[in-house]
C-alpha cells in the first residue's frame, strides 16, 4: 500500500521505470518537467526547456552527468541545473522525493528560468 504523499508532492512514477542515464518528461500539477536519474542514482527534476530559447530539452541528449539542448548545445549539470556551456545559465531545479519505490516531485512556488538569447 502507498502512503500518502505530502500535498505539494505528486506522484510521477515508479522508481524502477527510471535507469541510470535516463531522462523523461512528464506532467507535475499541469507543469512540464524533466526527470533524469543521474549517474550517481539519484533522481533529480529540472524545468523541460532550455533556459536559451526555451527549446524542449527532453529532445537532447543525457549523458548521465550533463544535459545538453538539441538546439544550441548548450550544456548543463544535470544534478545542480548550472550551466556548463554557458556558464551564466541555470535550470529551475525542483524537489524530488522517493517514497515506497515512488519518485514524487514539488513543482510549487517555482518557475522557470530564462537566460540571454
Amino acid at each position: 500500500m502507498t502512503a500518502t504523499p505530502e500535498p505539494d508532492f505528486h506522484e510521477v512514477c515508479e522508481g524502477d521505470d527510471l535507469w541510470v542515464g535516463e531522462m523523461r518528461l512528464c506532467s507535475v500539477a499541469g507543469v512540464k518537467v524533466l526527470l533524469l536519474r543521474t549517474d550517481d542514482g539519484e533522481v533529480r527534476a529540472l524545468q523541460s526547456i532550455c533556459p536559451h530559447q526555451e527549446h524542449p530539452l527532453d529532445n537532447g541528449e543525457f549523458d548521465g552527468t550533463t544535459l545538453t539542448c538539441a538546439a544550441h548545445l548548450w550544456e548543463f549539470d544535470a544534478s545542480s541545473g548550472h550551466g556548463v556551456n554557458p556558464d551564466d545559465a541555470e535550470l529551475a531545479r525542483y524537489p524530488v522525493k522517493v517514497s515506497d519505490g515512488n519518485v514524487l516531485v514539488s513543482v510549487k512556488g517555482i518557475k522557470p528560468k530564462y537566460s540571454h538569447a
